[in-house]
């Protein structure tokens, strides 16, 4: 088992994971009346991290051949597709709300409010009703997922630009949150179409799954780590602004 986490290298991933909740933690410390959104996406990346320390169970159990957890091997939880696909939801209401409430009070923030909760209606009957949650991507949520992220991001850089922000836009967390979600789904979205390739007979497609998720990690993290690092050491005009929301 160990042999196979160094070959693929998730130790890094891991790593880098752990970083930048540890880094968020430090922020919200340093920064009392930071806004809410900062502290709750703090608290959120312990949860990927400990998510993804989670659903490495299904290496322990491929080497310990389930003898720890025999009753794993014949259950719909023998894969942990289930674990991400609930994750992935998640994850893009989480990041969508977080640039939704940067905004300023108009139409368009109501009307991608009532997106966020059009798609989490959406995503939690594709998990009840597609009936591969267990075994496969669903592919159906990360898509829509992603426009719906790629929408936020837009607002919110629309946004920026038009305001007195776009001056002191370094020192705004939400700016790197933005960047770093979507640079990550334009490089690792695609990859998730081909999940059914994952498999030990497809070692190529697991060395280049690995490595697209490990160098997309490794930037979002790194990303993450340094802001709250540089965010937390100086002082924004824009914290001011966002104490409230």
């Amino acid at each position: 088992m160990l042999e196979y986490i160094l070959h693929y290298k998730l130790y890094i991933s891991y790593l880098f994971e752990f970083i930048a909740a540890l880094s968020g933690s430090y922020y919200f410390l340093k920064n009392k009346n930071a806004a809410r959104r900062f502290k709750f996406f703090a608290w959120f990346l312990w949860l990927i991290f400990f998510v993804d320390m989670f659903g490495g169970y299904t290496i322990w159990n491929y080497f310990d051949d389930y003898e720890t957890f025999p009753w794993l091997e014949d259950s719909v939880f023998v894969r942990n597709e289930w674990l991400y696909n609930c994750l992935k939801l998640i994850t893009y209401i989480i990041i969508s709300s977080i640039l939704i409430s940067s905004l300023e009070t108009s139409k368009l923030k109501s009307r991608l409010k009532f997106a966020v909760v059009l798609y989490f209606i959406i995503g939690v009957a594709e998990i009840l009703f597609s009936g591969k949650v267990f075994y496969a991507y669903i592919i159906e949520n990360i898509f829509m997922g992603t426009i719906l992220l790629l929408i936020c991001v837009g607002a919110y850089f629309r946004k920026l630009t038009q305001s007195d922000d776009v001056l002191n836009f370094s020192r705004d967390l939400t700016f790197y949150i933005a960047v770093g979600y979507l640079v990550w789904n334009l490089c690792v979205t695609p990859i998730f179409i081909y999940d059914s390739y994952f498999n030990t007979k497809n070692e190529d497609f697991i060395l280049l799954y690995a490595a697209i998720l490990r160098y997309s990690n490794i930037f979002m993290y790194g990303l993450f780590s340094f802001a709250f690092i540089y965010c937390a050491n100086g002082k924004s005009n824009l914290k001011l602004k966002t104490v409230v929301k």
